[in-house]
């Protein structure tokens, strides 16, 4: 019976490791979008207005967009083999915006280099946009905020 009892809890703790390792995976991913430098970069690419590619470039510098797509190519590439929750990083990340000001770059890099550069990164955010095309992420977050005043609300009464 004690073995039992072990086994079991063994197995529930294993669970909670795992699933501590992903809530710290994408803590460490969130601190590295909003680090001083990404930040910046982040910044620069997402309130420019770009005629081309290479305008993007240029206005950007091809170090800042490569550490932006860099970024979303790891991150693509962890949510693609489901070592975190996919609809987590969608939900959390804005990927579509960051893809549509970024893509006729990712392109142009991609003729320049190689024709699987940023895959994962386009692939997050092909996800990403049939995954909001299904789920509405405000209405869920305004439902948890309505459900929150209505305890309150019950506490205090």
């Amino acid at each position: 019976m004690g073995f039992i009892a072990g086994a079991i809890f063994a197995v529930l703790e294993l669970r909670g490791i795992g699933r501590d390792r992903r809530v710290g995976m994408v803590v460490d991913m969130y601190s590295s979008f909003v680090e001083t430098d990404m930040a910046e970069a982040y910044s620069k690419v997402i309130t420019g207005t770009y005629g081309s590619a290479e305008d993007i470039e240029q206005k950007c510098s091809h170090s800042s967009l490569a550490k932006i797509a860099g970024f979303f190519e790891g991150v693509g590439y962890i949510s693609r083999k489901k070592f975190v929750d996919p609809s987590v990083v969608m939900d959390f990340l804005p990927v579509v915006a960051v893809w549509n000001k970024m893509q006729p770059w990712v392109m142009y890099d991609r003729e320049r280099t190689s024709p699987t550069q940023w895959v994962e990164f386009e692939y997050l955010a092909r996800a990403t946009e049939a995954y909001d095309a299904k789920s509405d992420y405000l209405a869920e977050v305004k439902a948890a905020m309505e459900s929150l005043k209505t305890r309150e609300k019950r506490k205090g009464n």
